[in-house]
């Protein structure tokens, strides 16, 4: 209630962030489920006193589902479909608000250049699924689950798994140019849902640590 506003009127707050790390925020209405699948949620990511270490790019990624009364892919307007949202059965699974959003074919992809590092704040809104956050080509270097910032980060983690109502920080690095696909690796919501972003990592090729399109057999 410290927060209840009626349509057309204004209403504000202050509060001051005890607690470093980054943290999902959406509203507490009966029909909560209905919004955060709408888009209405965010990720809030508090600092500690003295900062965090430098890195080279950040970027701030939100996963959510969109249930609709149609089949994904067809063209025109959707309906919302209450009961699929019950049935945990989504028409699309979106990274920030649209399908396959951050890649060339759509808004464009993250930039990077090698020898970089990024780091990744990552909310799952849900409101159901759980989100399997994973970089094809690559690996997490570091890995702070639930957002929290301040506890020793896992090392070098494939796959996160990342529960709806909670948030992500992972850091990555790019030692060789490519494209680097952020995926939730239960792979149909990538492949039919939409759940996918890309990081084009532009620089010169490291053959000492990757070359592509070796001839035969590259052990012989």
């Amino acid at each position: 209630e410290a927060t209840f506003v009626v349509a057309g009127q204004p209403n504000g707050m202050r509060f001051t962030a005890l607690y470093p790390g980054a943290f999902m925020y959406h509203c507490a209405v009966p029909t909560l489920d209905h919004h955060i699948s709408s888009g209405m949620f965010g990720m809030i990511v508090v600092e500690p006193p003295e900062g965090l270490p430098p890195v080279n790019r950040e970027f701030y990624l939100g996963q959510h589902e969109l249930y609709t009364d149609q089949a994904a892919g067809v063209p025109g307007h959707h309906n919302f479909d209450f009961a699929a949202m019950q049935r945990e059965q989504p028409t699309y699974v979106l990274l920030n608000g649209e399908k396959h959003a951050l890649t060339p074919e759509r808004r464009g992809a993250m930039q990077a250049q090698t020898g970089e590092t990024a780091r990744i704040f990552f909310v799952c809104g849900g409101p159901n699924l759980s989100s399997n956050f994973h970089p094809v080509g690559s690996v997490w270097t570091k890995v702070w689950r639930e957002g929290a910032i301040l506890s020793t980060p896992e090392r070098y983690v494939q796959t996160v798994a990342v529960p709806p109502g909670s948030c992500l920080i992972a850091e990555i690095e790019f030692p060789v140019p490519g494209m680097i696909k952020l995926v939730d690796h239960a792979l149909s919501r990538v492949v039919s849902k939409g759940m996918s972003g890309v990081i084009e990592v532009a620089g010169e090729p490291r053959p000492d640590i990757f070359t592509p399109d070796l001839p035969g057999d590259p052990t012989g």
